[in-house]
């Protein structure tokens, strides 16, 4: 169901008995949109969560003249999503949308952060070949796709050959403005020490956020860590989603204890 959160437009994923006080908000990676946590969101709403994955401007048929978002934009136009919320969410974000998320964060109440292969300036070296190969776009202003070699290569590396096809079909052209996040990572700004409860997770086949990297990121924000094996940077859509969700719902329980519970389930672990 798609509805409109703040100016954004989000698929919203309801729970068919509503558990936790806290909604998930969910922030996709580049070139990607909602559709990326489709599977995640009906795991973790079969287990009482109530979900909401929003687009970042641009998608989602959003008709709006601005047609090239800059990463502030993302970042004021999620925090004013997050201020609609009744309740402090949890946020789970992707990629750069880990960079949004965070900052967003920063101005609105947040219950917990889970970060998925969040972005780092420190790069592997297949993504410094990458940002070779396309380091003259950067100074265009017009919307960046990458080749379909690379999409394979380094962001579904690890998924399915059979779901690559539908996957690559819904990648979109990127705001020049957020693909030099990417390419410029240096540029970017940081993931901020949070004041919430955090998790950094990855995979141990990621190609653009390395493990050791995310574990030196987890450890600079205060925040927990869990690696799986054979996993890489789309690991949302990768299979195994069901044990993945149920590990971050467990981490989730664990950190925000019975306070999180509806006044349904006021009593016991969900």
């Amino acid at each position: 169901m798609l509805i409109t959160l703040g100016e954004l437009r989000a698929d919203f994923v309801p729970p068919e008995s509503r558990k936790f006080k806290a909604p998930v908000v969910m922030v996709h990676e580049l070139w990607s949109s909602s559709a990326q946590w489709s599977e995640w969101a009906n795991h973790l709403a079969n287990l009482g969560w109530e979900c909401w994955a929003v687009n970042l401007p641009g998608r989602a048929n959003d008709s709006r003249a601005r047609a090239r978002p800059t990463f502030s934009a993302c970042v004021d136009e999620l925090g004013k999503a997050l201020r609609n919320i009744s309740f402090p969410p949890v946020l789970l974000a992707h990629g750069l949308g880990a960079l949004v998320a965070s900052k967003a964060a920063e101005r609105a109440q947040v219950t917990a952060l889970v970060f998925v292969s969040p972005h780092s300036a420190q790069a592997a070296d297949a993504l410094r070949l990458l940002r070779l190969k396309y380091f003259a776009l950067r100074w265009f202003r017009r919307p960046i796709l990458l080749q379909e070699k690379d999409f394979r290569e380094l962001f579904l590396a690890s998924v399915r050959e059979s779901r690559r096809a539908e996957i690559l079909k819904r990648f979109v052209p990127e705001s020049a403005d957020l693909a030099r996040e990417f390419l410029r990572p240096e540029l970017a700004p940081g993931l901020a020490r949070p004041t919430c409860p955090a998790l950094v997770i990855g995979g141990t086949e990621d190609k653009i956020a390395p493990v050791s990297v995310l574990r030196a990121s987890a450890h600079a924000m205060g925040a927990d860590f869990l690696v799986f094996e054979n996993h890489g940077h789309w690991i949302m859509e990768e299979g195994d989603g069901e044990r993945i969700v149920g590990d971050i719902h467990r981490w989730l329980v664990h950190k925000l204890g019975e306070g999180i519970l509806t006044a349904e389930f006021p009593h016991g672990t969900p």
